[in-house]
């Protein structure tokens, strides 16, 4: 058992607080949240665009978020506005529930698939990922899928299967943060149109 990295619990802790917003979409109109969220995102980009180009800005940056960023984050856009590009996307593409459970599945099952990986992992089944890690994920996106009301059964189980091996298999070139939400409200979508 491996103690975690404290960058990692911190962006962990945040990953599971940001659950807060795919929860809100039942509670606010899709057009306005769409708004709220387009806005947040051009911010995210904009900060992230200078920062890149600016020493003294990214300087600035790692002085209040450093504690949450990975090394390559650093030099690279971040995971955050990955995160809004892809609640943005699944807002605007997919009807609201299967949206939800999407965004559901990065900030509750990536979340527990390395806090349960990295503390009692030991079955390595990729480089980084492990066994124990990899069940948390589908477990906990199982849930997700099956709760989040107006989700089929069997489309919530596809979205939580496809978000465990996006999660898993990382697919090299998808940021966690767009792919697992992305391809899961895609395989729930398309399972949902064929089943009902």
């Amino acid at each position: 058992m491996s103690a975690l990295p404290r960058y990692e619990l911190v962006r962990k802790m945040i990953h599971i607080g940001m659950s807060i917003l795919p929860l809100s979409l039942f509670a606010f109109d899709r057009d306005i949240a769409t708004v709220l969220i387009a806005t947040a995102l051009t911010v995210a980009i904009t900060v992230d665009l200078v920062r890149l180009r600016s020493e003294r800005v990214r300087r600035l940056f790692e002085r209040l978020f450093g504690e949450s960023l990975r090394p390559h984050e650093k030099y690279e856009l971040t995971g955050s506005t990955f995160m809004g590009i892809s609640v943005l996307v699944c807002v605007v593409l997919f009807p609201v529930p299967i949206a939800v459970a999407a965004l559901l599945f990065l900030t509750i099952g990536d979340s527990a698939a390395a806090l349960i990986g990295m503390r009692w992992g030991r079955t390595t089944l990729v480089p980084g990922k492990t066994l124990e890690g990899t069940l948390a994920c589908l477990f906990s996106c199982s849930i997700i899928g099956i709760v989040v009301p107006g989700v089929p059964f069997i489309a919530g189980i596809a979205g939580a299967l496809t978000a465990t091996i996006v999660e898993l298999l990382g697919f090299g070139i998808l940021d966690d943060n767009f792919g697992i939400p992305i391809l899961s409200a895609l395989a729930m979508w398309i399972t949902a149109s064929v089943v009902g």
